[in-house]
This record gives C-alpha cells, sequence and structure tokens, in this order.
C-alpha cells in the first residue's frame, strides 16, 4: 500500500523540462492591482487594504452567466461549480501553489500498489446542513449516488469509471474501490463533481437537485436560485470545517452572498464602479487596465488550469483527415497577433497542449508557433498543392480547402477572433467559413457540425488529457470514432500510477503526439479577472479560479 499524507510543507519534485517553466506551472497565477493598494501571491489573498476581517452583511456579487443548475455534480460548467463550491464540501483540496492534494474531510488515505483501491480516513466533526453526521457510509451513498446518474453527471462519472464499490471499513474509514488501475481518482475528489451530499437528499429527482433541493456541508447553504438569473446564499453559522487553503476556518464572514447575472461586460464594470455590487467576475480584457488604475478598486486575475483554449479539427471533417493538412492550420495561426488585438494582452500566449498553470504542462513553444512558409510546404505535401484565382490551395480532384467552424454567436470575443484567424489562414490558401448559431446544436462529439470547433475543460491533473483527446467516452473525447491506438495507450497509462515523475513522464509524450498529429491548435491560455473595490477584504480563490467566498469580508 502506498500511504499518502500530504502536509502543506511536503517538497515537490521538479520534472526536467524547464526549472523556470515548472515554477509557473505548478502555481495559479494570482495578481491584484487598484488604486495603488492591490497585492496578490499564488493562491493567497488578493485584495486592498480592507483592514481586519469583520463579520456580517451581504456581499454583492455579479456573475457574468448565472449557472442553470446548482448540482455542480450535474454541471460540468464554472459557474456551476463555483456555487458548488460553497454549498459543498469535497474529500480532498488541491493546493493551487503547489498542485499538490491535501486532506480536507478526509484527513489521511492510502493507494494501493494497484491503484485500485484509495482507503479515506474522515474526519469526525463534520454534519450536513440537515444535521446527518458525515461519515463512510455518506461517503459511499455518494459515490453509489453518481454511478446511478450516469451520463447526468458527466464527469464525475468519467472519474469512477470501473468503479466497483465503496467499503465501508468502520464509521469513519472508506475504501473505494475500482475494476481496474484509476490514479486520477484521488485529484478527481478535489472537484467540484464528487462533492459530499447528505444521503438523505441523494434520493431526490436530478432535475430538483438541479434547483438546489438538497443538504451538503459546506459554509452556505441556498436561500434562492432562479435559473440563469440569480442565486442567494446564507451563513452556515456552525460551520467548522474548512478547506485548508482558508484562513478563516470556521463560520464565514458574510451573513450572505446575492449572486445576480449581469452578462454584459460593460454594465457589470459600471454596477461594481457605481456601487450596486460588491465584486464582479470576468472583468473584460479591454477594460481591466482601466479598472485596475481606477483609485478603490482592485483586479485580481488568475490563470486556469486547462486545456489551453484550442481549435480543435473534427475527426469527422474529410478535408482534415491528414495530420500535415491539421499541422498547418497550427503553424499558420498567429497566436500573439490574437491576444494582443482580441484579448489586450489579457490572456497568455499558448506554448503547448496545456495551459501553463497545469501541473502536468509541457513547453511546446518550439512546436507551437507561428510559420507560414512552413505551414504552406505541409499543404503542398498533403496535396493541397493548387492555388485558385480566390486564393484558395485545391488538391487533384479541384476540392477547395474549404473548412467551416460553427459556434454561437453570443460571445463577441470569439467573433473577433474567429474572423481574424479567417484572415490568417486566407494568407496560406485555406477558406475558414464562419457559422455563428444562437445556441449550439445539443449533439455529440462526433455529430459535431463543420470541420473545427473551440472547447476547452479546466481541471488541475495531467488526466485532463485523457478526458479531451482519447477515445474512451463519446460524451467528451474529440478523437471519439476516429481512434488513435498509441495516444490512447499513453493516456490509459496515465491511471497505472500516482508516481508524478512516471505520470508527468508519460504526459509529456501523450502532449507532444497531439500536437505532432494536429489533434489541437492551442490558441491562448484563458486568465480569469475579478473586480472588487476596496471595501472587500479576504478574496482568495482555488487552483480552478473559484472564489472562496467564506474568506471574503466587508469593511464597514
Amino acid at each position: 500500500m502506498l500511504s499518502t499524507r500530504l502536509p502543506r510543507s511536503r517538497a515537490r519534485s521538479r520534472r526536467s523540462n524547464s526549472a523556470a517553466v515548472l515554477a509557473v506551472s505548478f502555481a495559479v497565477l494570482l495578481t491584484a492591482c487598484g488604486g495603488g493598494s492591490g497585492g496578490g501571491g499564488g493562491g493567497g489573498a488578493a485584495t486592498a487594504d480592507a483592514g481586519e476581517p469583520v463579520d456580517g452583511g451581504t456581499l454583492r456579487y455579479a456573475f457574468n452567466a448565472a449557472p442553470d443548475c446548482v448540482d455542480s455534480r450535474q454541471r460540468p460548467q464554472l459557474n456551476s461549480r463555483m456555487i458548488g463550491r460553497q454549498l459543498a464540501d469535497t474529500l480532498t483540496e488541491q493546493d493551487p501553489e503547489t498542485g499538490e492534494i491535501l486532506p480536507w474531510l478526509a484527513t489521511s488515505w492510502e493507494v494501493s500498489d494497484d491503484v485500485t483501491r484509495f482507503t479515506f480516513h474522515l474526519r469526525d466533526d463534520v454534519t450536513f446542513s440537515d444535521g446527518a453526521a458525515f461519515d463512510a457510509e455518506a461517503v459511499q451513498a455518494n459515490f453509489d449516488a453518481i454511478i446511478e446518474l450516469g451520463v447526468q453527471a458527466p464527469q464525475g462519472f468519467s472519474f469512477l469509471a470501473g468503479y466497483q464499490e465503496t467499503v465501508v471499513e468502520d464509521a469513519y474509514t472508506a475504501t473505494v474501490v475500482f475494476e481496474e488501475a484509476n490514479a486520477q481518482f484521488l485529484q478527481a475528489t478535489a472537484t467540484q463533481s464528487l462533492v459530499q451530499y447528505s444521503p438523505a437528499s441523494l434520493g431526490n429527482d436530478p432535475a430538483d437537485l438541479c434547483l438546489g433541493d438538497f443538504a451538503a456541508s459546506g459554509p452556505f447553504t441556498l436561500d434562492e436560485f432562479t435559473p440563469e438569473t440569480s442565486v442567494r446564499l446564507v451563513r452556515r453559522d456552525d460551520y467548522a470545517w474548512a478547506s485548508p487553503l482558508a484562513e478563516n476556518q470556521g463560520a464565514a464572514h458574510v451573513e450572505a452572498v446575492q449572486l445576480d447575472a449581469i452578462p454584459e461586460g460593460s454594465v457589470r464594470q459600471g454596477a461594481l464602479t457605481s456601487g450596486q455590487v460588491d465584486l464582479i467576475e470576468a472583468v473584460q480584457p479591454a477594460t481591466q487596465a482601466q479598472l485596475a488604475d481606477t483609485p478603490g478598486f482592485t483586479v485580481a486575475t488568475s490563470a486556469l488550469p486547462a486545456i489551453a483554449i484550442p481549435y480543435i479539427p473534427l475527426p469527422s471533417s474529410p478535408r482534415l483527415r491528414d495530420a500535415e493538412t491539421r499541422r498547418a492550420l497550427s503553424l499558420a495561426l498567429d497566436r500573439d497577433a490574437i491576444v494582443g488585438a482580441v484579448y489586450n494582452g489579457v490572456h497568455a500566449t499558448a506554448t503547448g497542449v496545456l495551459t501553463t498553470a497545469n501541473p502536468g504542462y509541457l513547453d511546446q513553444s518550439d512546436e507551437v508557433r507561428y510559420d507560414p512558409e512552413a505551414a504552406a510546404g505541409l499543404l503542398d505535401r498533403a496535396g493541397w498543392d493548387t492555388v485558385g484565382d480566390d486564393g484558395i490551395r485545391r488538391n487533384a480532384d479541384g476540392e477547395r480547402l474549404s473548412l467551416t467552424i460553427t459556434y454561437e454567436s453570443t460571445d463577441p470575443l470569439a467573433e473577433q477572433q474567429h474572423q481574424l484567424v479567417q484572415q490568417q489562414w486566407a494568407e496560406v490558401g485555406i477558406e475558414l467559413g464562419l457559422d455563428p448559431v444562437a445556441t449550439f446544436p445539443d449533439v455529440t462529439i462526433d455529430e459535431y457540425p463543420g470541420d473545427l470547433t473551440t472547447w476547452s475543460q479546466t481541471r488541475g491533473d495531467v488526466d485532463v488529457l485523457r478526458l479531451v483527446y482519447s477515445s474512451f467516452d463519446p460524451a467528451y473525447s474529440m478523437r471519439y470514432g476516429n481512434p488513435d491506438e498509441e495516444l490512447n495507450e499513453l493516456l490509459n497509462a496515465l491511471q497505472t500510477t500516482v508516481d508524478p515523475e512516471e505520470r508527468g513522464a508519460i504526459a509529456d509524450q501523450a502532449q507532444r503526439l497531439i500536437i505532432e498529429r494536429g489533434y489541437a491548435i492551442p490558441v491562448y491560455d484563458r486568465v480569469s479577472a475579478y473586480g472588487f473595490d476596496d471595501g472587500v477584504g479576504g478574496f482568495r480563490t482555488d487552483l480552478e479560479a473559484k472564489p472562496l467566498l467564506n474568506e471574503v469580508w466587508l469593511a464597514p
């Protein structure tokens, strides 16, 4: 058995790629500025000088998009997971500075040598908001419930692939058993896809669970919820088992949090500067500098551990079946120009499959580069070697190299990005047709319209590569229906070891294959940005840049 106790001071081994890169890759980069009084640090407070913590008041928070469901097990979107973070706790936590897994509801754990059994030793002082005790039977009921939800809990269900059972060893010891090695499961227990609910809630209808009909152990309970409009949270006064990331280990400082959707970025920022709200998310790239320079306000930015925001060639596209054609798309992409013109230099230019904040990041900047001459050479070799009078390449059959991307029309920055890419690819003879739609069709990956899509997944673990690029899951995998057996073998091997060095070496090979074979065209690393006034103290985020609202206080 591999016994695992992870105090925060534990030394971390470093991979040999680059010490400078890895120092960044294990950190969520949290910085702040504003009115000359900001502060920052990886995973630490990012706040103006609001004085000492005080209790009381209602924090007014503006979403860019309110969730349609507050059951974070059923929704992988960040807005649902952000609310899930406030309502429910997890067995483990992940340190945003190091990426290591920390004890939370589980005080320690052991992993079997074959990585099929995970034994968790639990706190004995935790209760759910309905008064029920958190114990081993609750852990068993929660994992069984995820299996019962199945694809209605898409991430959690995938995290529990091969689940056999949870064995109750004693009142506060539970062993989760898998049919095969499942190394990613330990990190998965730190995600809001595997939050812990009171067993009495788990039999509720999934639609009712989405509306908040559950009891959990988090620092807040749900008071009101109007899907896609607003959420109201109230403090749980007896809360006393906060995340190890939290400086405040007791009840939340604020009595309540009122969260309202303000989709338009300029309106959201205006609501902040006019005093209508205290805290906003998704500060727009074009106005971040302006807000940061406004006296009395702070902007806190946090890089997300994730797949770098890419263009992904769809396996169903007949024109993108050739690896050299796919690679040419990447080499014809001027990422610096996109980041500068569309995102005001706020997001970071992608340098690999993963963002630099992901613990599995590999620097691939030599391959993820702008090189239109090399792109043209690859297109010639792939048979797109004749340029028509319209400037678009053709193959021997006279077929034009014309591609289409379908996307939702509600994001003006995405629209600008696609238009700029359209211009860049046209310079090497590739036509990109833009197909904006009001609502993206609800279809599986192999049924996506067009030739390309753009999609990311946030997760602070190299297993995010397997989730997106292997062929194991039709609901997620971009290679579904068109498998790459060598890549599948590598990604499945990630499951066989919890050793960071071994997993890192496997992930490096996988990332190289993904770029070499053109399965991903990384564009930029997404950076999350919050804005708040100087009356807000204690603002902190977790590894996924979700705020720890039980830390926040309002200066009198």
